[in-house]
């Protein structure tokens, strides 16, 4: 993963992170998480596009 790729994410992160459920650092480094239920349309497109990046970080 190169740098412009981790900025992507951190910006991705940042859109939705108001929007986590759980106060549990540990979780959320993890990606265990939710949204919460008032969390706009571009906050959960912007959570499942970062799980994808870390996913693909992964293989």
């Amino acid at each position: 993963m190169n740098l412009a790729d981790e900025i992507r994410k951190t910006e991705l992160y940042k859109t939705f992170e108001a929007y986590i459920d759980t106060d549990d650092i540990t979780k959320r480094i993890k990606g265990h998480f939710n949204l919460t239920s008032d969390a706009p349309k571009e906050a959960h497109e912007a959570l499942a596009k970062w799980r994808a990046i870390k996913l693909s970080k992964r293989f």
